[in-house]
Parts: structure tokens; C-alpha cells; sequence
């Protein structure tokens, strides 16, 4: 790869944490750590001809897939919780409206939310393919 192209997967990245600074409703929210995912993927095979890395690649990109889905799953349970709302504000006005803030689909979609993010992370319970990854990445 060139530094062109490293560069230019590595500003990607960037704009996709900028926008989720900013981010005040779901799509927003699942769109702009997907930028930033998939750049980072990217990023990862780096080294095309080292078998480590691209072991390391695929263990990221299939983790953060999983990770996408459970994540896209908990919106989907929010998004139908809180009467089809997807801006921040009007899902919590719309739960706070309808009593639906102590109901087991709200219970369920933060439950898959957090689990989505928390592969996406990987603290302690989803941690067991990051070091694969960070061995699979080193420059040599």
C-alpha cells in the first residue's frame, strides 16, 4: 500500500470519530464507528504477505461484524421500544411519554447495545482476539 492510501484510511478513521462526537441520533451513532471499523480493518492487513496479519484481519473483521449486529440488533429493539423514534431526545421523550422506560424491550436493547459495544472495545468478557490482532499488526 501506498502512504497515500494509508493516509487517507487513517483521516477516515478520524472523521468517523469526529462524527460520533457529534452524533445525536442512532444512525449517526452506528454509522460513524462503522467508518471508523472498517478503516481500521483495513489498517490492520496492512502487511499483505505476513500470514500473521492477515490471520489478524480476518479475526477483526469477523469479530467486528458480530459486533455490528448485536449492536444494530439493540437500535432496532430502541427504534421500536420508543414509537419509532430515531433522534436521542425523542427516544427518551417517547419512553418517558408511554411508560415504556421499565419495560423488558428497553432491558433488552441495552443489554444487546452494551454487548455491541463492548465487542467493539473488547474489555474483559470479549477480549480473547484482540492480542491475536495486535500481535497480527506489528511492523517489523
Amino acid at each position: 500500500m501506498a502512504i497515500a492510501e494509508f493516509m487517507l484510511f487513517v483521516l477516515t478513521a478520524t472523521l468517523g470519530g469526529m462524527f460520533l462526537c457529534s452524533a445525536n441520533d442512532l444512525i449517526t451513532i452506528f454509522v460513524a464507528p462503522e467508518c471508523f471499523s472498517l478503516c481500521s480493518y483495513l489498517l490492520s492487513g496492512y502487511t499483505k504477505k505476513d500470514v500473521r496479519s492477515n490471520e489478524a484481519t480476518t479475526k477483526y473483521l469477523l469479530m467486528g461484524g458480530a459486533s455490528s449486529s448485536i449492536l444494530v440488533h439493540g437500535f432496532s429493539w430502541l427504534y421500536g421500544s420508543s414509537g419509532g423514534e430515531i433522534e436521542l431526545q425523542e427516544i427518551v421523550n417517547g419512553l418517558i411519554n408511554t411508560q415504556m422506560y421499565n419495560s423488558p424491550g428497553i432491558s433488552i436493547a441495552l443489554i444487546f447495545i452494551t454487548v455491541g459495544i463492548g465487542f467493539k472495545l473488547s474489555p474483559a468478557p470479549s477480549h480473547q482476539w484482540t492480542p491475536d490482532v495486535y500481535e497480527g499488526v506489528q511492523f517489523v
